[in-house]
């Protein structure tokens, strides 16, 4: 039997999230099948026939939910594409209609969601999306490669840290759960200065731990604070977004939680969908019992068992301090959650790849026996791609020179996305300045790009000025028909920047 194709399409814009990464990479690490990648977004121009691969996999990093982020082209090639589309959802709860609408317009036939199948009937409704097959999965899974080696994580007793925890304030857009992530830090710091407990809690900017340092910080604590990911503000209209929208423009800053928690409580209230983190995970690798609020956590992981629960009223964060120095009662808890979560393989990658390989071997079969589908199949032309231009006269050409996508053996890294978009942005400068190269002689490298981008991207053009390095940072990140309303009023700042660096 012919090995299926599968091709997985994704932002490249979001490869230097691990767990992301990783979630891409589950089924060419842990299945046999042929999986190649392809970029979808920012304008992304699809160079080849998506009809030679069996199965398309749209990850949740290409989000449907916003109108422009993926790529018209990328939609073009969906809507032609005859094999089965699976789509990969997370934070579901934003501009859920708008997301309903692009699962139906571009014909998935499965959708992958962390949102448990109690509440399918209010985010999902069949008549949103009909004929969808709907699975559940997690947002995240056990890393695949081990941070620390086992015998290098410190013995409980050794950890200088008691009680640990990051977080932050994200205001009011994800509700109750998103308050909580920065309650239970900012109550359990006040709670342990008043019994004079040490801690190592941070709830700022300038206290976030990134890579490597986040394992050996979770390594030197003996337990660690946490709360459900994931949101039951639902925002179904964008009535959330826009109620956002209009305190910021009166008060001139974000609303928190607590300002518009009346406005929330009934749009949170039919749902109870709160998910694991994929922190969890990481605290039970590294053998760091948990103190968690009560909660749902997608069902994996028991209070009193897994972890230490703290009631959200902190009513009994007393008690459970004055257990931080009872070695053994948390070595339970460390012990339970490891063999649980870990040692099981429950929640490994290589799980997930076999979750989606059982959908793809269920869902494919009746593809190929269905009678429409072999006909389409049978009178179907091949898709030709478009040929890239000798010479670039319009912002039109600029767009398939810089931007032509075919599939690749792993996703593209940030800074080779970062390159793309510079090159595409070099091509409108030198349109609107036709009397200079499309390319710089000696390129300058821009302030805004990042060490690892300008490792991975020295050998491609960039702009020659700091400023202009500024509009490239925000170009990135702008939506697609933003950009198309904004080209010219780049092209005119450009000139400008030229100008003003002569």
């Amino acid at each position: 039997m012919r090995t299926k194709r599968i091709l997985v399409a994704y932002s490249a814009a979001s490869t230097f999230v691990s767990t992301t990464l990783q979630h891409l990479l589950a089924l060419k690490d842990f299945t046999d099948y042929d999986v190649k990648y392809v970029h979808s977004t920012h304008q992304a121009q699809m160079n080849f026939d998506f009809n030679d691969f069996d199965v398309l996999i749209h990850n949740y990093c290409a989000r449907l939910c916003f109108d422009g982020y993926v790529s018209a082209d990328y939609e073009r090639a969906v809507t032609a594409f005859r094999g089965l589309k699976i789509a990969v959802v997370q934070d579901d709860y934003d501009r859920t209609i708008a997301l309903h609408r692009a699962i139906r317009r571009l014909g998935f036939h499965v959708v992958l969601t962390s949102i448990q199948s109690d509440f399918w009937h209010l985010v999902y409704p069949k008549w949103q999306v009909p004929g969808v097959r709907l699975v559940q999965a997690l947002t995240g899974y056990v890393p695949a490669n081990r941070p620390v080696p086992d015998k290098e994580i410190l013995p409980l007793r050794e950890r200088p840290h008691l009680i640990a925890y990051r977080g932050r304030d994200i205001g009011a857009k994800y509700g109750r759960l998103g308050f909580e992530k920065y309650e239970i830090g900012r109550r359990m710091i006040e709670i342990c200065e008043e019994q004079n407990i040490p801690h190592d809690i941070g709830m700022d900017d300038a206290s976030r731990i990134y890579g490597d340092d986040w394992y050996s910080f979770l390594g030197s604590s003996r337990t660690m604070l946490g709360s459900e990911s994931g949101s039951n503000a639902f925002d179904f209209d964008e009535v959330i977004e826009n109620r956002l929208s209009e305190f910021a423009a009166v008060q001139g800053r974000p609303a928190t939680y607590p300002e518009l928690a009346e406005f929330l409580e009934p749009l949170e209230r039919p749902f109870d969908v709160g998910q694991i983190s994929p922190r969890v995970f990481e605290c039970a690798v590294m053998r760091t019992p948990m103190i968690l609020f009560r909660g749902q956590y997608s069902g994996a992981i028991e209070p009193g068992i897994h972890y230490i629960p703290l009631e959200k009223d902190f009513s009994n964060a007393t008690d459970v301090l004055s257990r931080l120095r009872d070695l053994d009662f948390l070595q339970g808890f460390a012990d339970r959650a490891y063999d649980h979560l870990i040692a099981s393989g429950r929640y490994s990658y290589a799980r997930y790849a076999d979750l989606v390989s059982d959908v793809i071997e269920e869902q494919y079969p009746q593809m190929e026996v269905d009678s429409f589908v072999r006909h389409r199949n049978s009178i179907a032309a091949r898709a030709n791609p478009v040929q890239k231009p000798d010479v670039v006269t319009s912002p039109e050409d600029a767009v398939q020179v810089a931007l032509g996508e075919r599939p690749t053996e792993h996703p593209q890294s940030l800074a080779e996305f970062a390159a793309k978009q510079d090159a595409y942005v070099e091509l409108l400068r030198a349109l609107s300045a036709p009397e200079q190269s499309a390319y710089l002689s000696e390129p300058e490298q821009s302030a805004s790009l990042s060490e690892p981008e300008q490792s991975a991207s020295q050998s491609k053009p960039h702009v020659g000025s700091n400023k202009f390095g500024m509009v490239l940072q925000l170009w990135r990140i702008l939506p697609n028909g933003t950009r198309k309303r904004i080209s010219p009023a780049l092209r005119r700042l450009a000139d400008e920047t030229d100008n003003a660096s002569n």
